[in-house]
């Protein structure tokens, strides 16, 4: 019922969330001809790829820290190019030489975007394990290199491609990354130095497939790494650009309290506030189980999917800390760095699968205190600077100094967060002093990492902040920005793609076949738009079709801030006017 008095209205689709699974979709979508509605519950579009400023001087990414691919016939160029976006959003490359640095406590690890230098330095950092590390190379290459991680994802069909190109290493696909690792003779040291990469998509290696871990891999290595310039924000702006240049439609702070189901199939949406809008289509780009447990309802879920849904484990959280410092980062080497704090886990293989359970997985039964401290000693941190990756984005900090992020996973909300779940609900837990206190401690064992990095940068800065798993789900609904977790029977063919057992309703974002991260979210949102219209999407881009009209494009440019031209949709369609209104507010 429509409780507001609203009108009800009728649209050819509705996108719920607007993170960049449902951005592209929508894009893809009004591209299509198809008359499009995009709802986001917050402010500002691009879900965990958006930004944040604080005092007027610094920016900050939520979770874009680099995309893999972007070269001309890169993936994320492909995805892109559909859009007719290839031209207006360019991409700045990492440091081919070593786009991530494995700062270890005795040595540093550069890895290039090329596979037989990784080798290279993976041989000097450990001179006694040359066999071990070529039979281990030997199958990341084969499960990794080649492989188009759009159309494997895609289909059956693609995923049996993906077994004959790995050929005998395909075995491994689905094999714990950890079980690799130790079947390949590696060292304690060298395993935990392999397995850094498990943070970037919050699963531990004992979980992950090494078949995921390779694509992850490869991803960076054949396609190089890359950010956006402007910032993460900018990809947001254009998104959003092509949706209301092409008859779509925006609403921010708009959140929807159902999705219709009538007759076994659905219908529509209703909002928060009781108004009703009717479409035969609709994509949630939000938090899978949400999806199904909340919006949709057990009732009108078959018996299958009610039980596939009871078995799902999400990913595990991030705690993301942010410092502005005093240091010019714009100066630096144009890497990331995956800190490791000590040796003190690597004395044998079952310590090291010890880190993920004490601090995160099987944390909540410690004592709170106690477990911030073992955190911030034992935590391998993941250290990124925008201000480095985009040097002439002068709103990431002032001159001479730089923003920066360090990611490290945590537990979810709960008892060792001092958390109950009605705090979480009403926000209240902010005002905790327990809460406080942990964090407090978690920053300081996040500038740890820095100081390790940039050494002195711990009395250099000037801001800091800290985002835990009750910060992302009051933001965007969901604790775990990786979806679904990646692990053996959640990946691959056992994982969602964008058709569901619901007539009408489909899906977008990390917790699809495509996986976590920017590209996985972009690539879901293509193939849901592709779902909906029947068509293969994916293929007719590749050769050559542009759906988007470049001529009606202009909106937004680049010029203007991203920020604010990817904030404020009241359902209008006149992105330029109402970019103009908030650059001048």
């Amino acid at each position: 019922m429509n409780t507001n008095g609203s009108r009800a209205t009728r649209w050819d689709a509705i996108v719920v969330g607007a993170g960049m699974g449902g951005l592209a979709t929508a894009a893809y979508l009004t591209a299509a001809g198809q008359r499009t509605l995009l709802l986001e519950r917050y402010q500002v579009l691009g879900g965990f790829s958006h930004v944040f400023r604080r005092q007027g001087k610094w920016e900050f990414d939520i979770g874009l820290h680099y995309i893999g691919d972007c070269g001309p016939s890169g993936l994320t160029t492909r995805v892109l190019r559909g859009l007719a976006l290839d031209e207006r959003i360019t991409f700045r490359q990492l440091d081919r030489d070593g786009y991530d640095i494995v700062v270890a406590p005795d040595f540093e690890l550069k890895i290039p975007s090329d596979w037989d230098g990784y080798l290279d330095n993976l041989i000097a950092a450990f001179p006694g394990e040359e066999r071990a590390l070529r039979r281990y190379l030997s199958v990341m290459r084969r499960l990794g290199s080649g492989v188009d991680r759009s159309r494997a994802a895609a289909s059956l069909r693609g995923e049996a491609e993906a077994w004959r190109h790995a050929g005998p290493a395909a075995a491994w696909r689905y094999v714990p990354h950890g079980v690799l690792l130790t079947a390949c003779g590696l060292s304690p040291r060298a395993v935990q130095v392999l397995s850094q990469y498990s943070g970037a998509y919050a699963s531990a290696p004992t979980a992950a497939p090494a078949g995921l871990h390779a694509g992850f891999m490869d991803t960076f290595i054949s396609g190089g790494a890359w950010y956006p310039e402007g910032g993460a924000q900018s990809l947001a702006a254009n998104f959003a650009d092509v949706i209301t240049t092409h008859g779509g439609e925006i609403r921010t702070g708009t959140g929807v309290e159902k999705i219709l189901v009538d007759g076994g199939r659905v219908n529509g949406a209703q909002l928060d506030d009781g108004e009703i809008l009717h479409a035969p289509v609709v994509v949630s780009d939000i938090d899978i189980k949400k999806t199904y447990l909340d919006l949709v309802g057990r009732e009108h879920l078959p018996w299958r999917l009610n039980r596939r849904v009871d078995r799902w484990k999400m990913a595990t959280p991030y705690l993301a800390t942010y410092f502005g410092l005093e240091l010019d980062m714009r100066r630096q080497r144009n890497a990331n760095y995956y800190v490791i704090p000590s040796w003190e886990d690597a004395t044998s293989v079952r310590n090291l699968s010890r880190i993920i359970p004490d601090l995160a997985t099987k944390a909540q039964r410690r004592d709170p205190e106690e477990w911030a401290r073992d955190h911030a000693a034992r935590m391998p941190g993941m250290v990124f600077s925008g201000t480095t990756r985009d040097p002439f984005n002068l709103r990431s900090a002032p001159p001479g100094c730089g923003s920066m992020e360090v990611l490290s996973i945590v537990p979810p909300v709960g008892p060792v967060w001092g958390i109950e779940p009605q705090e979480l609900a009403d926000g209240s837990y902010r005002r905790s002093g327990i809460y406080r206190e942990l964090k407090d401690i978690l920053i300081e064992g996040m500038l740890d990492r820095v100081e390790r990095v940039y050494p002195g940068a711990r009395s250099l800065v000037r801001f800091h902040e800290a985002a835990t798993a009750a910060t992302h789900y009051r933001y965007t609904g969901t604790q775990s920005a990786a979806g679904l977790q990646l692990r053996p029977s959640q990946f691959g063919m056992f994982r969602p793609r964008s058709a569901t057992p619901i007539p009408g309703l489909f899906l977008a974002g990390a917790s699809t076949a495509w996986g976590p991260g920017t590209l996985g979210a972009m690539l879901s949102g293509m193939h849901a738009a592709g779902a909906i219209l029947g068509r293969d999407l994916d293929a007719e881009v590749q050769a050559g079709l542009v759906l988007a009209d470049r001529t009606r494009l202009g909106a937004y440019r680049g010029e203007t801030d991203p920020l604010l031209a990817s904030r404020g949709f009241r359902g209008t369609s006149d992105l330029s006017a109402r970019a103009r209104h908030d650059a001048s507010a």
